[in-house]
């Protein structure tokens, strides 16, 4: 009884809809007693049931799970986007996550014949943003049709639809943004929004950063309408992704809740969501990692519950890497006509999942979108941050990058990323260890520097560790 009032207590299965009443925007202070109490119960709960009870409870309780709503159809009636502007077909593989707050919608990577429907949804739904999180190649093989433009002030047509790019930045490494304006020729109609895609989170595991993640859920928190996320499929990365925005607005809104019965939830209104054991372990520590980081959770024991929490789900994910056949290349044929020349190799945009990819928390590292620059003076500490211009698609990036430590600065929002400082390629092993972050005190950047708290970090054996510019667990850095 207990269990199916916390699956009530979040959402309806009458309606399909998320139990959420409004979006609230975390913060670091202001925090009423039912948020505190609703983190640190779930803090509580899941390192009382560690690594081994959550891999567990996904095995037994989520892996055989399909909503009974599914037995019969793929695509939630209930939850589906029709599409009703005028054209033929009111079909696409796309499904809102009702009640959830901004309003996401859950959809594949589109198809060629579905690159259109995309854009009809958009302008049918106002649709605020796109988060994209897959590449259109990965390992070889397309994930995605092209439905947007490369780069900054090119278009691409889908039969009466038009989409231009107006802007192209890079926020971070992790990170491409478009600036996008979409014209319907048919009914006159324009449109903007933004495209954002996390370009560091490999196929059937998890991102190199937890905080790219949760940088993004803060934007994409203030849109004025919905939020489309896709990945390949539609299930895996995307379902995890918003799985984690459901559970902080739930946590803040004073409702607690069983990891379980969130993906369960969200499995009611697309099918297969959170579709790796890995990527239920990362959702959870998302979570925990918003509450550490905007102070909802203080508690000294919590913290260092939460640190052997983290190393050991980077354990987990180090010994269970992404199914093999997710990282075979496609054979080539051995004999090739004249007349029917084989198609050029497409090289893959993404750098190919390892064991030593990692969710951190404040200290985000991994390859950056296009080659690594050459080396540059670190910035002042105070100096504005001006977002990169990309006129043109970066370069792509090479399938096997070497690993690169990127220092967060105090504040993303003041100042851009040091540069990267490449590591020697020859390490025969990484390994993940808890180690204090220095804190700038409140004498400010000049300041004499005092540790606080302790995060997760790279460690590589038999090379020495750079000093960290990281304070510890602040929401400033989201």
């Amino acid at each position: 009884m207990e269990n199916a009032n916390l699956a009530i207590n979040i959402f309806d299965q009458d309606t399909f809809s998320f139990r959420i009443e409004t979006c609230i925007h975390p913060e670091p202070s202001n925090h009423t007693v039912l948020q505190t109490q609703a983190f640190e119960s779930f803090a509580a709960s899941i390192l009382s049931s560690g690594v081994e009870g959550l891999i567990k409870e996904y095995t037994e309780a989520l892996l055989p799970f399909v909503p009974l709503i599914f037995l019969d159809v793929v695509c939630n009636d209930k939850t589906r986007v029709i599409l009703n502007d005028g054209r033929p077909g009111d079909y696409i593989h796309a499904n809102y996550l009702k009640g959830s707050k901004p309003l996401y919608i859950l959809t594949q990577g589109p198809l060629k014949d579905s690159q259109m429907d995309m854009w009809r949804m958009v302008i049918q739904e106002g649709v605020a943003a796109i988060c994209m999180l897959c590449e259109l190649v990965e390992h070889g093989r397309p994930k995605c049709e092209p439905y947007f433009p490369d780069a900054e002030g090119q278009s691409i047509t889908f039969g009466e639809i038009t989409v231009t790019c107006t802007e192209y930045t890079l926020p971070d490494v992790h990170t491409q943004l478009k600036a996008l304006t979409v014209v319907d020729k048919k009914t006159g109609k324009t449109h903007k929004l933004n495209h954002y895609k996390i370009v560091t989170w490999p196929d059937k595991t998890i991102p190199l950063s937890n905080l790219s993640v949760l940088r993004t859920h803060r934007i994409l928190r203030k849109m004025n309408g919905p939020v489309v996320v896709h990945c390949s499929a539609g299930v895996g990365r995307t379902g995890t992704f918003a799985a984690i925005e459901v559970g902080v607005q739930c946590l803040l809104n004073g409702k607690t809740f069983r990891p379980v019965d969130l993906v369960k939830a969200v499995r009611h209104c697309r099918l297969h969501s959170v579709q790796m054991d890995t990527q239920y372990l990362m959702l959870v520590e998302a979570i925990l990692d918003t509450g550490v980081a905007f102070k909802y959770i203080e508690d000294s024991k919590l913290l260092d519950a939460i640190e052997t929490y983290k190393k050991q789900t980077a354990d987990y994910v180090e010994a269970h890497p992404p199914p093999i056949d997710m990282v075979k290349t496609p054979v080539k044929k051995e004999k090739e006509t004249e007349e029917t020349p084989a198609p050029p190799l497409i090289q893959p945009q993404s750098p190919a999942p390892t064991n030593t990819i990692y969710p951190l928390l404040s200290n985000p590292i991994g390859p950056p979108p296009g080659n690594p620059p050459s080396p540059s003076p670190a910035p002042t500490p105070m100096s504005p941050i001006v977002p990169v211009k990309v006129q043109a698609p970066p370069a792509a990036r090479s399938p096997n990058p070497v690993l690169v430590q990127y220092p967060v600065p105090a504040d993303p929002q003041l100042q851009p990323p040091v540069q990267p400082q490449p590591m020697p390629q020859n390490v025969p092993k990484i390994y993940i260890a808890p180690s204090p972050l220095p804190q700038l005190s409140p004498a400010g950047p000049q300041g004499a520097q005092q540790p606080t708290g302790q995060s997760v970090h790279m460690s590589v054996i038999g090379l020495p560790q750079p000093p960290s510019s990281n304070p510890g667990n602040n929401s400033q850095y989201l």
